[in-house]
């Protein structure tokens, strides 16, 4: 049973809510402290599969780099506040919950941006070109993917769903990791 104290760690989450609502870049600092202030936090996004890799970001300066991304180029976020299931021992909290992203315009600014990924992953093949067939393979998913995206159009929802784990600092829940993840389809 979620006591009073599974209470604060919701509002946390409604506050990176609106703060994803808002997308204020002026307001970024205050954002950022809603995170523990340290090197070992983690933002895993949904195309993560390796620690230091694509969308495994690790540190302030680095998650603060992804949600200034997610801002700009991202649709709009929302999270299942009421419905997170929040669980807690001593200082450390942690809390599932679903949400969907909504597809807006942001999403034909992000193309230029994917065809930058893409080259970038087309630069990733080895001298020997060992590697050129799987990079192809991986660029060219990836651009295929995108293309869908913007065919389904704005409005578009697509799910996920959200964890996270938060540590107690004096008297304020912070958060420690945040993995977002959306189904294959």
């Amino acid at each position: 049973m979620e006591t009073d104290k599974g209470n604060h760690v919701r509002k946390i989450l409604q506050k990176l809510q609106e703060a994803y609502s808002a997308r204020d870049l002026n307001q970024l600092d205050e954002v950022m402290n809603l995170f523990l202030q340290s090197d070992e936090i983690e933002l895993i996004g949904i195309g993560a599969k390796e620690r230091k890799g694509y969308e495994w970001f690790q540190g302030v300066k680095a998650i603060r780099e992804i949600i200034s991304a997610d801002w700009e180029f991202w649709g709009d976020v929302q999270f299942d506040i009421e419905g997170a299931k929040i669980s807690m021992n001593g200082k450390t909290a942690w809390l599932s919950t679903t949400g969907k992203l909504i597809q807006t315009k942001q999403h034909d600014k992000a193309m230029v941006e994917f065809a930058k990924m893409m080259q970038s992953m087309l630069n990733d093949v080895d001298e020997e070109g060992k590697n050129a067939d799987l990079m192809i393979m991986e660029a060219t998913h990836f651009g295929i993917r995108r293309l869908r995206e913007r065919k389904l159009g704005e409005g578009y929802q697509w799910p996920f769903t959200l964890t996270a784990v938060l540590v107690k600092v004096e008297d304020d829940w912070k958060f420690h990791t945040i993995h977002w993840a959306m189904p294959v389809d």
